[in-house]
């Protein structure tokens, strides 16, 4: 079927006519021609991957060839233990993967599970029950209150219907329908006459037409968003992969020349210098790596999960302490998603309520003042709001000890709050004011009216209580209270309604996007019929009633969210909210976030219109997005993820990681150049760092509750869902679940994350060294001219799977190093092996080295006894002092660069002590307890003055690398840190982070060409070059223009008006969105020194 906006036809008998239908619905015959043509109303399965094809992605894996390599070869020198140590890592690491596999296929069922199971259709004149996957489109259906919508439907008739749309468009609040068309370019939240699918009504009944069905209704559109989604290889997974490459060729090129030492230096035999060979190389492969890592991130996602912080996916864990950018949505995220009375207005002032959320717990203030009122002031809240908690059909259930949980619709039960916070007894008011009649809510009508029973015997008039939309209620009034002190209240006397004094109020409250509602009283006479009250009467009486109040209510922002944002800034990460809510809405708890920026929004429709490079070039402009559809919240996620990146410094920009990108810097210098040509001012900068590119993309969380979010939850590199309020299928596309729906949580979870990365970066320094160690003491065995190597197998498989294992899990369990949110967010692609970790492994490997072979020749050359006895207490001295070199080394790892000459090394993981305590006592056990010392080669164990150098080595270790420390940053990155960026750009690529790795900068890279020129562009003189640059060229890519702008170049090289809708809000002159640039005013590196 053609597409067509069903939602834009002037009536459902058009819709209808159009579908070839009527109200008395298809024939039977025709509803079996059109299953056959449009195929059954279900959801088309995504395909799923063999068993076996699952097992081959696990086990593809360059640290897994390694591993089985190295089990086949020990397995062929009947090496047995050793080999099934090493198959158990194998096994397990293939285990874990096969966990986190099919969350894809787990969300699209989940989504199926959704659809409605039964729908009541018109078929031939008759009403009966079908399965739902037998509609088709012109089919008509009736629903009623809690039925579950079968299909996408047009609303042919409506009895005060309302629907819950949350999981669709994010609305906290159940949508009134009718039957007036909307603007094709509308937002599904904007569709007032549409009914999709797996929606639920909320009240009311009504009837539609079946539109869409199956894959192509909403829902369906959103099932195939999700199986086309890729999910993201995490940086961690290419790091390990590169790490994988670069040990392969490392222990081959040693294995290689230790083959041919021992053949042709040592004189043995190939076989003799094959197993040597095989030894070395066997030593060098860190078999307890991958088991480590798996470790490490286990340990996160435990600590996280005290956090609320839920992971279903181990390398998101190292994701979270990369994010740039975190998208999310309003309604239970940042807000509460419990609709609070904000503000009372009436004909005199304007009072404020203090609060957040359904208990009772808050002030009446007044405005401006901020004063709090006193009893007698609260006593004329009270009367003002009797009216608010009598016209109302909610409640507000109490558990007895902390819960309050709302009956009904969520705008009433605010109503009932503020009444309570007022000093009024819901029970008390009820019972005081009995009702006797009522005119329920209709979304046609807008308000809703009630008559109580006399309060007074003075007075035998029944009491009239109107709420409802003001424009509806305004008319009904003929005049106002005359004052705000309990008497005037409570008199029935009127002063002159001032409409324009209320217009303009509640576009005032409006306008800081507030729902506002209207409240008014009037008297019945008791000779009046109640019984013929309607909608339709009420509105054509004579105006008698009294206007009393607007009321103000809004689902405000939590308040731990407010300082979480802030302390995201610092950190160098940008928060943008995706709602389906109104503009006006999302600014304002925007701007009560601190996210709100240059106070842009961008809306749905807008979106629509815009071209990928157009939204490329606004995103990183604008933190606030409403009425988003489902590709709308996909585009944005995208446009971040493809680039440009983030602004400012990053980590890794050091010269003790990798530094600037070239790329990067050529781009800082091309923009520099721009803003001096054009005279743009640096704000007392030495550079504009604004104007500055760092990252190829962003690193974006997603959060999201709803099936409309379930594409953008998988498409970003972290999707997060509400644990509380989310659907089964967000949770199911989601890789990290929040227990508390709050997004203070994902703050926490990024300093998890980026302890994690720090504490993987440890491990390394600490596994490498000690791994490589054992190698190059049997390698340099040979150079030196011993006769036999000073370590045996299963020494070495001890130390490798034991003692690096069981030290580096200590390590796993370090805190967090102080000023982990200060810094900024890592660049993408920043390597695990940057040049401090290589250097610290080089370095250390040697000194390692160096003690091993000098004690073992020092053993060889003072102990007596036979030749056999020598031999063994050699290589028990070598054993020991190899483990206790990494005890000292372990305790100096637990910070990176700073000193552990310091008392906060006794505190934060005591774990590490034990650890070491654990190590020292069973190194003893082995060498002194018999059936141990057979098996670990020291059968006669070690005298004191062993013993003693042993201890005295791991001191070594401990000293040298703590003044290796001191001296790394004046002294050693100067010479050593050259040589590695000179030995880098030798490396063939095949070793290196490559953008083509993350389909994401494929894209970002074009980008950035065509931002600079590309390759062969010149710089201008002023920098190096002999051409001119043209000072008004327009950056559509990084949202930046020099100069005064009127427009925006697009990616087709059109040019597109800045001033009109939303375009003339995002494109800044020479800067860039304060809170969505690393350049936040919160965070104390706003004045960074240029990039190049």
């Amino acid at each position: 079927m053609k597409e067509i906006a069903w939602h834009s036809m002037a009536t459902a008998d058009d819709v209808m006519r159009e579908l070839g239908t009527s109200k008395e619905g298809l024939s039977p015959e025709e509803a079996v021609k059109r299953l056959a043509q449009f195929g059954p109303n279900a959801l088309t399965p995504a395909k799923k991957p063999s068993f076996w094809l699952k097992i081959w992605v696990q086990v593809n894996n360059v640290m897994i060839w390694i591993l089985l390599t190295s089990c086949i070869i020990v397995a062929g020198l009947q090496q047995w233990i050793e080999m099934g140590l090493i198959l158990a890592v194998v096994v397990i690491n293939i285990t874990i993967g096969l966990m986190q596999e099919g969350k894809a296929e787990r969300a699209a069922d989940a989504i199926k599970a959704m659809l409605s199971a039964s729908a009541n259709v018109i078929r031939g004149g008759k009403r009966f029950a079908i399965d739902a996957d037998q509609l088709v489109p012109g089919d008509i259906v009736t629903i009623k209150s809690g039925d579950r919508m079968p299909a996408d439907m047009r609303v042919v008739e409506v009895a005060n219907l309302q629907v819950l749309e949350a999981m669709l468009t994010g609305e906290s609040v159940p949508i009134s329908k009718n039957l007036k068309p909307v603007p094709e370019a509308s937002g599904l939240g904007d569709r007032k006459c549409m009914l999709f699918s797996a929606t639920t009504v909320a009240a009311g009944q009504g009837m539609g037409v079946v539109c869409l069905t199956g894959d192509a209704a909403e829902i369906g559109k959103i099932n195939r968003l999700v199986s086309e989604v890729k999910s993201i290889k995490t940086n961690l997974v290419i790091q390990m992969e590169i790490l994988g490459r670069v040990l392969v060729v490392i222990v081959l090129c040693v294995a290689v020349s230790a083959f041919l030492l021992a053949f042709l230096y040592a004189n043995e035999d190939a076989t003799m210098a094959f197993k040597s060979a095989v030894a070395i190389a066997v030593a060098m492969i860190p078999n307890g790596l991958p088991a480590l890592v798996t470790i490490v991130l286990s340990f996160g996602t435990m600590r996280m999960a005290e956090e609320n912080a839920i992971i279903k996916s181990l390398p998101v864990v190292e994701t979270l302490g990369s994010l740039t950018v975190i998208c999310s949505d309003k309604t239970g995220t940042l807000t509460k998603n419990e609709m609070t009375l904000v503000a009372l207005r009436t004909a005199c002032a304007q009072y404020d309520v203090t609060g957040v959320g359904y208990a009772p717990e808050g002030k009446f203030k007044t405005n401006p003042e901020g004063k709090e009122m006193e009893d007698e002031a609260l006593e004329c809240m009270q009367e003002l709001l009797i009216g608010t908690m009598l016209c109302n059909d909610s409640n507000l259930d109490y558990d007895g000890k902390n819960t309050f949980t709302p009956v009904g619709a969520p705008t009433e039960v605010a109503l009932i709050t503020g009444g309570l916070k007022a000093g009024l007894h819901y029970d008390n008011v009820k019972a005081a004011h009995p009702r006797v009649h009522s005119v329920p809510f209709e979304s046609e009508h807008k308000f809703m009216a009630t008559v109580h029973a006399p309060d007074t015997k003075n007075d035998p008039r029944r009491i009239l209580y109107v709420k409802g939309a003001p424009d509806r209620v305004l008319p009904m009034c003929s005049g106002q209270l005359t004052g705000d002190s309990l008497a005037q209240i409570k008199s029935h006397e009127q002063a002159p309604l001032n409409e324009k004094y209320w217009e303009k109020a509640q576009e005032q409250l409006s306008s800081k996007g507030l729902r506002v509602l209207a409240v008014c009283r009037g008297a019945i006479e008791d000779s009046d019929d109640i019984s013929e009250l309607d909608p339709v009467s009420l509105r054509k009486r004579v105006p008698s009633l009294t206007f009393v109040a607007l009321l103000a209510i809004l689902d405000p922002p939590r308040e731990e969210v407010i300082d979480a944002v802030k302390i995201a800034h610092t950190a160098g990460i940008s928060v943008k909210m995706i709602t389906g809510d109104h503009a006006l809405t999302g600014l304002a708890i925007g701007k009560m976030l601190g996210i709100a920026g240059n106070n842009s929004v961008i809306t749905g429709p807008e979106i629509d219109a815009m071209s990928d490079e157009q939204l490329a070039g606004i995103v990183n402009n604008c933190n606030i997005f409403a009425r988003a559809s489902p590709e709308n919240k996909l585009r944005i996620v995208k446009a971040l993820q493809e680039g440009p990146g983030p602004l400012g410094p990053m980590d890794g920009d050091d010269e003790d990681d990798d530094g600037v990108p070239e790329d990067f810097k050529r781009t800082s210098q091309m923009l520099h150049a721009e803003a001096k040509a054009a005279g743009v001012a640096n704000r007392g900068r030495k550079a504009n760092n604004s104007l500055v590119p760092s990252g190829s993309r962003h690193i974006v969380a997603m959060t999201g509750d709803g099936v409309n979010d379930a594409p953008a939850l998988k498409a970003a590199d972290c999707g997060v869902a509400m644990g509380i309020t989310g659907t089964e299928v967000s949770k199911e596309a989601a890789k990290m679940v929040l227990a508390d729906d709050n997004f203070a949580t994902i703050v926490t979870a990024v300093k998890e994350g980026r302890r994690v990365w720090d504490n993987l970066r440890k491990l390394l320094i600490f596994n490498l060294p000690v791994n490589f160690a054992q190698g190059f003491s049997i390698w340099w065995a040979y150079i030196v001219g011993f006769d036999e190597a000073p370590l045996t197998a299963i020494q070495v498989l001890y130390v490798n799977m034991v003692t690096a294992c069981t030290m580096g899990m200590s390590l796993a369990l370090e805190p967090a190093e102080p000023g982990v949110m200060d810094k900024p967010p890592r660049r993408v692609g920043k390597r695990l092996l940057g040049k401090l970790v290589m250097w610290r492994c080089l370095f250390v490997c040697a000194l390692v080295v160096i003690l091993v072979l000098s004690m073992y020749y020092w053993a060889l050359q003072t102990i007596a006894g036979t030749a056999d006895q020598i031999l063994n207490k050699a290589r028990a001295e070598a054993f020991n002092v190899l483990v206790f070199c990494e005890i000292g080394y372990c305790l100096t790892t637990r910070y990176i660069k700073m000193s552990t000459f310091h008392p906060r090394v006794f505190t934060g993981n005591p774990i590490m002590f034990v650890t070491m305590l654990l190590t020292l006592g069973v190194q003893f056990l082995i060498t002194y307890t018999p059936g141990l010392q057979w098996f670990f080669n020291v059968p006669d164990g070690m005298d004191g003055v062993q013993w003693a150098r042993a201890f005295v080595c791991m001191f070594v270790v401990y000293f040298v690398v703590e003044i290796e420390k001191k001296l790394v940053d004046p002294i050693m990155i100067p010479f050593i840190y050259p040589c590695f960026g000179f030995m880098g750009k030798l490396v063939p690529a095949y070793f290196k982070y490559k953008p083509e790795e993350d389909e994401h900068d494929k894209v970002s890279n074009v980008r950035r060409s065509s931002l600079v020129g590309g390759p062969s562009c010149e710089l201008p003189s002023d920098l190096g070059g002999d051409k001119p640059m043209n000072a008004t060229r327009t950056s559509h890519t990084y949202g930046v223009a020099i100069g005064r702008v009127s427009a925006v170049r697009t990616g087709s090289g059109k040019m597109m008006d800045t001033g009109s809708a939303s375009m003339t809000r995002q494109v800044c002159v020479g800067t860039h969105s304060r809170d969505s640039a690393y350049g936040h005013p919160h965070s104390s590196r706003a004045n960074l020194p240029p990039l190049a």
